[in-house]
């Protein structure tokens, strides 16, 4: 089944800053996050994933890699943040509503800077102006 919509990717190191401080805005509280879905229970048990700890969103705690946003509207649907559990680094992905969308094992050194993420141009401009606003509303 294909996406409703068609998303882009930006790194929390290279922008825009208005995305990134909404993100930190909309996800500031720790969590519990729900794994609900055959996709995202299948991943969990698949990569011998530790539930429980991956599962329990800290902001303070976990580090912001990327947000991906739609392109039609410039808004955040889902983030991607770093945690340390069970002597592994992990990237979980969140989207609205405290989702667990995936679990990936990942190397310590990978940064999450591909070529998807998007670093200028119109649509970078159009993400921060979407978000500045807002963040201002």
């Amino acid at each position: 089944m294909a996406p409703r919509f068609e998303t882009a990717r930006f790194h929390s190191e290279s922008g825009p800053t208005s995305l990134f401080t909404r993100v930190r805005h909309i996800l500031r509280e720790p969590a519990r996050l729900k794994a609900h879905g055959a996709h995202v229970i299948e991943r969990l048990q698949q990569r011998n994933a530790p539930v429980e700890e991956l599962t329990a969103f800290d902001p303070y705690l976990w580090e912001l890699i990327s947000a991906d946003v739609r392109t039609d509207t410039g808004r955040w649907v889902k983030s991607t943040w770093r945690v340390p559990a069970d002597g592994r680094d992990w990237w979980v992905v969140i989207g609205l509503g405290n989702v667990l969308v995936t679990v990936i094992q990942v190397d310590p050194w990978r940064r999450g800077k591909g070529e998807r993420v998007i670093t200028e141009g119109p649509l970078y401009a159009h993400v921060e102006h979407v978000n500045q606003n807002l963040m201002s509303s």
